[in-house]
């Protein structure tokens, strides 16, 4: 079993294709991530996704690399099974990004063959896979991905939400999926951009969470998920189901519609004043 690890200090960007070109110098600037228990977390099903993930790329199955983002998305989050506190770590993220560098590098690297810092260690949504598999987490509806799959078939929307507050809000981070995807064309970044901010604007002062009825998620179903493993995978084309938690209560749903529409309202008047 490959373990997970973490880089103990931050890498130079000479030490990191160093250590893309030579993968034995890595254990000496990293350490073993552990889960619950002391157990180490495992990254076989990871290795293994990568490897399709490079094959399929190989075999043209997209027509341009982004769109890979929505089939990869909710796979990274299935089959590597983190909790939220290992999955805040950027040390444990750009461990990740070296032990995939072929993908980091077909996914983000420029016409020059370089590819941005932030890739490799950087905020959820710029680092190559914590983009993915925290984009999966906040708009997943308990066991369902197929929000996710929405959000990521337009690159603004995790580009533009997935670092602000308002989306860990479970209930109003899929309001603004359905609200911004509800339109005949696909929203602009500047779109996106006025209703985060319209929305920041209309729950000052009262939380959504309140008014989405103070939603938790089940932390102990999902920690118990996380426990289970993956199981390995034997059709990629399939569809993978997420953690194995009840999905939004539809009060919860309609109000996080809602707010997310209220803020839309405000920001279409806002354009239309300038």
């Amino acid at each position: 079993m490959h373990e997970l690890q973490r880089f103990v200090r931050r890498l130079s960007p000479d030490e990191r294709v160093q250590m893309i070109c030579d993968p034995s110098l890595v254990e000496s600037a990293s350490e073993v991530v552990t889960g619950d228990g002391g157990r180490p977390v495992p990254v076989d099903r990871f290795d293994e996704l990568l490897a399709e993930t490079i094959g399929r790329s190989e075999r043209s199955q997209w027509p341009k690399e982004s769109v890979s983002d929505a089939w990869l998305a909710p796979h990274l989050h299935n089959l590597l099974r983190l909790t939220r506190a290992q999955a805040s770590d950027r040390a444990t993220w750009e461990w990740l990004a070296v032990r995939a560098a072929p993908y980091v590098r077909w996914r983000w690297q420029d016409k020059g063959g370089v590819v941005a810092e932030d890739r490799w260690r950087g905020p959820v949504h710029k680092q190559a896979l914590a983009r993915l598999w925290w984009g999966a987490e906040m708009f997943r509806d308990g066991a369902d991905y197929r929000p996710v799959q929405q959000a990521f078939r337009n690159q603004d929307l995790p580009n533009s939400l997935l670092h602000r507050p308002i989306v860990r809000c479970r209930p109003l981070a899929l309001g603004l999926v359905q609200s911004l995807l509800s339109d005949d064309q696909p929203p602009t970044s500047r779109r996106i951009n006025d209703l985060a901010r319209a929305v920041n604007l209309a729950t000052a002062g009262s939380p959504p969470e309140a008014e989405t009825g103070f939603y938790r998620d089940d932390l102990g179903g999902y920690r118990r998920w996380v426990a289970d493993g993956a199981a390995p995978v034997e059709d990629w084309d399939a569809g993978v189901p997420g953690p194995s938690v009840p999905a939004l209560p539809e009060q919860s749903r309609t109000a996080g519609l809602a707010i997310a529409d209220r803020g839309r309202q405000y920001a279409e008047r806002a354009r239309s004043a300038r």
